[in-house]
């Protein structure tokens, strides 16, 4: 039960970050460097629990973006890596991988998405996911910079096919709401966002407008009384620093 729990703590943090010659060459970046840090609050089981995360982007010499999330608690770790190009105006996943260490009971990942083959291959079983291809797909990671990408661009709604382990799941985004919001880094003007799927609890996301809609909060409240709430407590994106307030 622990384990779960933390993995599900996890899953929501990680909410928070290729192509071959035949598509185009546009591949100047499409959202600013940046390194940002959260901390993850659960409660509903016997005791809380708390989670400090890093979440980070940069690019190499020629144009690709790697997304990085990795978290640590006493009980378990996770590194979680998304290396894309940007093409015809998405990001184009190449590679997901997800590396755990810990209580974690979930094996690692290696996903390589081949866009001339169009398809998802297991890069360490070498195993091909037949039928769990899109042509608008993107990885367990690379959706949410795609997200806050979309929303700089003044999109409301949004769906993306994400590759969740083994096939294709749909995301549904919409602007519900912008809010003036109190976070541990201040009051920020952010946007809230209503994250979706079928038959699915609904999730809460807030980004921040005046920061390249970095994302700032998450939260989630159960049937069972659970609750999940993902806050940021720094970053430095486009030349601008966000540092925890003292109490």
């Amino acid at each position: 039960m622990m384990d779960f729990t933390f993995t599900r703590v996890i899953t929501l943090i990680s909410l928070f970050a290729i192509s071959l010659s035949s598509l185009s060459d546009d591949t100047s970046a499409p959202y600013p460097a940046f390194t940002a840090q959260y901390q993850a609050q659960w409660k509903g089981g016997w005791f809380p629990i708390t989670v400090d995360a890093t979440r980070s982007l940069s690019y190499n010499e020629k144009g690709e973006g790697e997304l990085r999330f990795a978290a640590d608690s006493a009980i378990a770790g996770l590194d979680e890596i998304s290396n894309f190009r940007w093409q015809d105006e998405r990001i184009r996943p190449l590679q997901y991988r997800y590396l755990r260490t810990g209580l974690f009971q979930e094996s690692d990942r290696d996903q390589i998405f081949d866009w001339q083959q169009k398809k998802v291959t297991d890069g360490i079983t070498k195993k091909v996911y037949e039928g769990h291809w899109h042509d608008q797909i993107q990885d367990n990671l690379s959706y949410s910079l795609q997200a806050s990408i979309d929303l700089r661009n003044g999109k409301t709604q949004f769906t993306y096919p994400v590759f969740y382990h083994k096939k294709v799941r749909f995301f549904d985004f919409n602007v519900v709401a912008f809010e003036a919001l109190n976070t541990p880094v201040g009051t920020l003007r952010t946007v809230k966002v209503e994250w979706s799927e079928k038959n699915r609890t609904k999730t809460y996301l807030w980004f921040a407008k005046d920061y390249d809609y970095l994302l700032v909060r998450i939260k989630q409240k159960k049937k069972d009384g659970q609750s999940y709430q993902i806050n940021l407590t720094g970053a430095d994106i486009n030349g601008k620093t966000l540092t925890k307030l003292k109490k």
